[in-house]
């Protein structure tokens, strides 16, 4: 007897020995989903992990329909969206960062879903005591380093269905054999060898080809389970969305009830162990359960991708809550049927130290002024901004009010080796895509750095003047950097003219990165080889060979 309390004692304390590190691992859980809220992410994204991300967006939206519009790629690159998605992207879940990959691509047309995605955000920015209950569950569902989750669903509708006749048929007869044994009837000893042998083949063959599946279905069986448990919460805020997840996880129960059969075995080597392995492999049970859930989940897939669908959009709201929260300044946007686009001390929101800028305009926008003065930073910046409007309705600026936009860019051009074609082809083909875009019923907001700079200067000017007047004639708002004033002499009637200028003071050049009206007037190129270290001679005589061209309108011949 003293050795049963003995034992007794022992499996009490290890019972309170792992209640205790539950609990303790919890409570580090949590306060570390409190010290990371508004603190931009560190992760690290190989590129298996990268690819999963993108498996929602590519398969759920490979065909756009004529009322969505999504971030081309060129534009996605241009602005280095990967960068806006990694501050973002503090989600718990794989859910959460799936669908937060996949809105960030569409951009809304109409406030009624913007407005949805203001009221979870602004809940999770007022309510720490349910964010924190909802962020411990999207954290305890976990993500996934290797394969997407909505993949994973993919990839369990190539399981075979199979019936469980065979396994029954297998199971009757280890049964009768046993029967027949007992009473010594026939060759009963023979027959129980048989169907053993029969279940022992049956068994290993089917299992070999659904194990690989175990981990997806383990996966949504914890999302179910957390799915469950929110869908008790009382909080009126999010009682749309914790209604769609009791409905969810009813329809779902008998899906779940195979849990056991795909939870990951690990065998601790006693005798008991061993003998509840040898009856699930005589007698299929594992096998018939994982048959049943199959059969449930193919009938209810579409509800499994709302649950999927209906976390991951609450735990993206919590990361752009928490983003706001990591900003210095931010605003909710303001949409006028009138095209146009007005904000006031708007930044880019990668930069540390941004310089704002304000810019008000109902017509396409020119901007001058030399390199590295800011230009491509301001339409960055504008152009993010319009999207982080109409995707997570924040915008880094103090007020921002414009029209509802198609966002496309033609920035960060390379030359096409793979599809030999040349800088120039890659870039017309660019600026073809926004023209043929133009003329829909939501106007295009287009971006264009240094329009067509993969050609000389004559034909640069005539053909980029006719395009640029081509797209601003048409339910476009164009903002374009150029290094070509003449442009904004040709195209002052439908363009408004803005730029960024420096100063050279002895042998510094300074740049204050303010927007400023009109044209550029200063022109320092020549003066910057100088400060670089160029011989005199060079800088000279290239000064003279600039003068003499504005004067006579000729280059001269260098010998």
């Amino acid at each position: 007897m003293e050795i049963v309390w003995v034992i007794l004692a022992l499996m009490l304390l290890l019972c309170l020995k792992g209640m205790y590190d539950k609990k303790k691992n919890f409570d580090r859980l949590v306060v570390r989903l409190q010290k990371s809220w508004g603190v931009i992410p560190e992760e690290e994204y190989t590129e298996v992990k990268f690819h999963s991300l993108q498996y929602y967006y590519n398969h759920k939206f490979a065909e756009k329909k004529e009322d969505r519009f999504f971030l081309d790629d060129i534009t996605w690159n241009d602005l280095n969206m990967d960068e806006l998605f990694f501050m973002l992207n503090s989600a718990g879940s794989a859910m959460g960062e799936e669908v937060l990959w996949a809105l960030l691509h569409e951009l809304k047309f109409e406030e009624a879903p913007l407005k949805e995605r203001e009221k979870v955000i602004q809940f999770f920015q007022k309510n720490e005591e349910a964010r924190l209950k909802l962020a411990t569950a999207f954290a305890l569902i976990g993500k996934n380093k290797k394969v997407s989750i909505y993949e994973y669903m993919d990839q369990i509708d190539q399981v075979r269905q199979e019936s469980n006749l065979m396994h029954y048929i297998g199971i009757a007869g280890i049964l009768c054999s046993i029967v027949l044994l007992i009473f010594n009837i026939g060759e009963a000893g023979l027959l129980l060898v048989g169907f053993i042998l029969f279940n022992l083949l049956t068994y290993y063959r089917r299992k070999g080809e659904i194990e690989i599946y175990y981990a997806a279905i383990s996966y949504l069986i914890r999302m179910l389970k957390h799915a469950e448990n929110l869908a008790k919460e009382d909080i009126l805020e999010l009682e749309n969305y914790y209604a769609e997840l009791r409905t969810c996880t009813a329809e779902l129960k008998a899906f779940r009830k195979g849990a056991p059969a795909v939870a990951p075995q690990n065998p601790t080597g006693d005798m008991l162990s061993f003998f509840l392995d040898y009856l699930r492999i005589l007698f299929h049970t594992d096998l018939i359960r994982f048959n049943r859930m199959m059969t449930q989940y193919f009938a209810k897939k579409d509800v499994l991708v709302k649950v999927f669908e209906t976390i991951g959009f609450l735990d993206a709201m919590c990361a752009v809550a928490s983003f706001r929260t990591s900003l210095g300044s931010y605003c909710q946007p303001e949409f006028t049927e009138e095209t146009g686009y007005h904000a006031v001390t708007m930044y880019h929101p990668f930069l540390q130290k941004p310089v704002p800028a304000t810019i008000q305009t109902k017509r396409s926008v020119l901007i001058t002024g030399s390199n590295a003065s800011g230009k491509s930073t301001f339409i960055k910046a504008a152009a993010m901004n319009a999207i982080m409007a109409q995707t997570i309705h924040t915008v880094c600026a103090e007020s921002y009010q414009a029209s509802f936009f198609k966002v496309m860019t033609s920035m960060a051009l390379t030359d096409n080796l793979f599809g030999n074609e040349s800088y120039y082809i890659v870039e017309i083909k660019s600026l073809k895509r926004i023209l043929d875009a133009t003329g829909g019923d939501v106007p295009v907001l287009c971006f264009v750095d240094e329009v067509l700079r993969g050609t000389n200067t004559v034909e640069r000017i005539a053909a980029s003047s006719r395009i640029l007047h081509s797209i601003a004639n048409t339910n476009a708002l164009m903002f374009a950097a150029t290094h070509d004033i003449e442009l904004t002499y040709m195209l002052e009637e439908c363009f408004e003219n803005y730029h960024f200028e420096e100063k050279i003071l002895e042998d510094n050049i300074l740049f204050d990165y303010q927007l400023k009206n009109g044209r550029a007037t200063s022109q320092n190129a020549i003066a910057l080889l100088g400060l670089l270290g160029y011989p005199e001679e060079v800088t000279a005589k290239a000064g003279q060979t600039a003068a003499r061209f504005l004067e006579t309108g000729e280059w001269e011949t260098i010998k």
